[in-house]
């Protein structure tokens, strides 16, 4: 199928990414779209530019150098209200406190993850691998050669980072815990 007219390939790409749904690498999309992946990242930024000004339900999310249709942050709580709370499956605080060690310290073993929180962290850990917010990533080459644990693209996705760079920072991070300690 050859397309000549960005209007007709700006609607390929949107179609090919909503039907898709997860992050889809640009090389990817390009090849289907049968473009240059110069010109589809080209017409992806076009693509955000014009959904942000026109302020539509949907949004372009990068997660690395793979883009996703996404809706806004904004209307979270419109969904939540239409699926209900109780699908909603949140973190607890364990997990979220693993998760938390993971993505700052990665690659990092059980052991590690344990020692920084100062209790067993297995449970938790099983929780991040079903959600697949982490992976294994490979093993530390010493006794027992324990598994390392890195996040996953699926993190990057569920926390809206285009990358782990987008983290905040340590001082961020102990800012916002001063400002609730203060609360």
């Amino acid at each position: 199928m050859s397309m000549q007219n960005d209007r007709e390939l700006k609607s390929l790409i949107e179609g090919l990414l909503y039907v898709w749904g997860d992050p889809l690498p640009v090389k990817d999309l390009a090849e289907v779209a049968e473009i240059p992946v110069k010109t589809c990242r080209n017409l992806l930024e076009q693509m955000k530019e014009e959904m942000e000004h026109e302020r539509r339900g949907l949004v372009l999310h990068t997660v690395g150098d793979a883009v996703q249709l996404t809706t806004r942050k904004e209307h979270a709580p419109y969904f939540e209200k239409l699926f209900g709370e109780a699908r909603r499956k949140r973190l607890s605080n364990s997990a979220l406190e693993t998760l938390a060690i993971i993505a700052y310290k990665q690659p990092v073993t059980r052991i590690e993850v344990d020692a920084i929180r100062g209790v067993r962290s297995s449970s938790a850990l099983d929780t991040l691998l079903e959600r697949g917010l982490i992976e294994e990533a490979g093993r530390l080459e010493q006794i027992g050669r324990p598994i390392l644990y890195r996040t996953t693209r699926e993190f990057l996705r569920a926390f809206t980072l285009s990358s782990l760079e987008d983290l905040p920072s340590r001082e961020e991070v102990e800012a916002l815990w001063e400002k609730s300690d203060a609360d």
